[in-house]
């Protein structure tokens, strides 16, 4: 289950949550009647106090959607694992909602290459989150993906392997 495409419909479809963005942000972070994310981006990646009222939005509305999927996948019974990808875990405070996090890492130079930020705004909103080895050091398990997609599927399907003994 991956939080930004939850934050991302919640932003795009949920007339309640969109309403309450404009009321903190102002009209300017809409543009043909939806929410901007890069217009939202830039007014709370420089402005903590809005990161964290937006936060106070996003983040309730969000595990909601999170634990409503997991019972799903309880009552279903056909998973060995619920996943959650969540880059913020640890700055929030919920990790102790999970069994385990972990930590996939890179150097910063594969990071900044792999993302559709420009260096700047890739530091900004890097500048809101732990440092890659604060987030490794109090992770329950660390992949280092500094190599191929295939390196990376080794990786994880080991981890999966150990997880589910």
């Amino acid at each position: 289950l991956n939080s930004d495409d939850i934050i991302h419909q919640l932003l795009s479809e949920d007339k309640t949550t969109i309403d309450q963005i404009v009321d903190l942000l102002g009209p300017s972070i809409l543009a043909d009647g939806k929410i901007d994310r890069k217009k939202v981006a830039a007014i709370v990646f420089s402005d903590p106090q809005k990161l964290k009222a937006l936060e106070g939005i996003l983040h309730p509305k969000l595990f909601h959607a999170i634990w409503q999927e997991h019972k799903r996948v309880l009552k279903d019974g056909n998973y060995r694992l619920f996943s959650v990808e969540m880059p913020l875990i640890q700055e929030i405070g919920k990790e102790k909602d999970f069994d385990f996090v972990i930590a996939v890492i890179c150097d910063e130079g594969q990071a900044i290459a792999r993302s559709h930020f420009s260096k700047e705004d890739y530091k900004r909103r890097m500048n809101n989150q732990w440092p890659i080895e604060k987030k490794a050091e109090f992770a329950d398990y660390v992949i280092v993906n500094n190599g191929s997609i295939k390196e990376l599927e080794k990786h994880v399907l080991d981890l999966i392997e150990t997880l589910t003994k």
